[in-house]
C-alpha cells in the first residue's frame, strides 16, 4: 500500500473515490460519506470534519490538527450507502526543515554484502531508549522508513541499531555523526 505524508499537529486535507461493488464511481453521496480514523494503531473514531464532494466519484475531508497530532501511521476508512469501504493510509511526520537526510547502510561483517530487510532505528542515547527514527533496509541495505525516504535527522550524534528476523541484534550499537 503505498502511503503518503501528512503534516504533524497542522490541518490536512485529503481526498479519496468512493465506487459500488463494480467499482464504478458514486457521486451524490455529499456529506453522507462516514469517515473513520485510527492514530498509530489507535481505535477507529469517527472524523469530524464534513466531507465534501468534487465531482465523478471524488471526495474530500480537512483533518483537524487534533487528528493529525500523533505521529506514525494514520489508518483511514471511508463508508458511504452502496460504496466498498475506502481503506488509505498515510503518515504523519514532522517537518522539520533543518533536518538532515542520512544515508546508513548495514552491511553483513562477514559477507560485506548489503543486509535486506533488517529493521534499523536510531535513538540519542546509547542505552537505546530514545528512540528517534526506525525503518527497515532496502535491497542495498540502505535504511528506509515505509515511504522510502532516508533517515531525517537533526545534526549530531547517533546510535544505530539493527536486528533482522532469523538473526540477531547487533550487539552494539553503530555510532554515527550526523552533520
Amino acid at each position: 500500500m503505498w502511503s503518503e505524508h501528512l503534516e504533524l499537529n497542522q490541518a490536512n486535507r485529503i481526498t479519496f473515490v468512493m465506487v459500488d461493488v463494480n467499482y464504478q464511481e458514486v457521486d451524490g453521496l455529499g456529506a453522507a460519506v462516514n469517515v473513520f480514523i485510527s492514530k498509530n494503531g489507535g481505535a477507529f473514531v469517527a472524523a469530524t470534519g464534513a466531507v465534501t464532494e468534487i465531482l465523478n466519484g471524488w471526495y474530500w475531508i480537512d483533518l483537524s490538527a487534533a487528528e493529525c497530532d500523533t505521529l506514525g501511521p494514520l489508518s483511514i476508512y471511508a463508508t458511504g450507502a452502496g460504496c466498498i469501504q475506502q481503506n488509505l493510509e498515510y503518515v504523519i511526520r514532522q517537518r522539520n526543515s533543518a533536518c538532515i537526510e542520512y544515508t546508513y547502510t548495514l552491511i553483513n561483517s562477514v559477507t560485506l554484502l548489503p543486509v535486506d530487510g533488517a529493521e534499523i532505528w536510531f535513538t540519542t542515547d546509547l542505552a537505546g531508549l530514545n528512540v528517534v527514527w526506525n525503518g527497515d533496509t532496502d535491497a542495498f541495505g540502505i535504511a528506509r522508513a515505509a515511504d522510502l525516504s532516508l533517515p531525517c535527522l537533526d545534526a549530531g550524534t547517533y546510535y544505530a541499531w539493527a536486528t533482522k528476523a532469523g538473526g540477531t541484534a547487533n550487539a552494539w550499537p553503530d555510532t554515527e555523526v550526523v552533520s
